[in-house]
C-alpha cells in the first residue's frame, strides 16, 4: 500500500522545471510563476501551456483549485491563458479566458479564440516570446 501511494504521489508532483526551449517562433522563458514576483503589481497576466510533453500532452483548466475538479477544456502546449493573479489557492491560478496564436509546434496560426473559465496549476505554465 505504501509504494502504491507513493507512485500516485509521484506520477501527481508537479514538474520541477520547467520547459526553457524554443518551438518554431516561440521562446519559452521558464514558469511564469518565476516572473509573477518580480512584478507583483501585475493583475492579469498571460503565460503558454508549457511542460505538457508527458503521456497526457495536455493542461486541463478545471472548474475548481485542484485535481479532484471536473475538466472544464484542456489545452494542448502553446495555448495562451489569460490568468488573474489576484485569485490564487495555492499553486492554483485563476483562468479568464485563452486563444491560440501558435500550433503546438511553435508555428503561427490565425488567432482564434478559446473560450474558458477555471483554475490551472502553474507548473503548466511557461513566460514566452513570440
Amino acid at each position: 500500500m505504501r509504494i502504491a501511494l507513493l507512485v500516485v504521489a509521484a506520477l501527481c508532483a508537479a514538474p520541477v522545471a520547467a520547459e526553457r526551449r524554443s518551438y518554431g517562433d516561440v521562446l519559452l522563458r521558464g514558469l511564469a510563476r518565476d516572473f509573477w514576483v518580480q512584478q507583483p503589481a501585475a493583475k492579469a497576466w498571460r503565460a503558454m501551456v508549457c511542460n505538457v510533453n508527458g503521456p497526457d500532452g495536455f493542461l486541463s483548466v478545471r472548474s475548481g483549485p485542484g485535481t479532484g475538479f471536473k475538466v472544464a477544456r484542456s489545452f494542448e502546449r502553446l495555448a495562451v491563458i489569460d490568468l488573474d493573479l489576484t485569485e490564487r489557492r495555492g499553486r492554483w491560478v485563476r483562468v479568464t479566458g485563452a486563444h491560440r496564436q501558435m500550433s503546438p509546434e511553435g508555428i503561427r496560426v490565425q488567432r482564434r479564440n478559446l473560450p474558458v473559465q477555471g483554475w490551472v496549476h502553474d507548473g503548466y505554465l511557461c513566460a514566452f516570446v513570440s
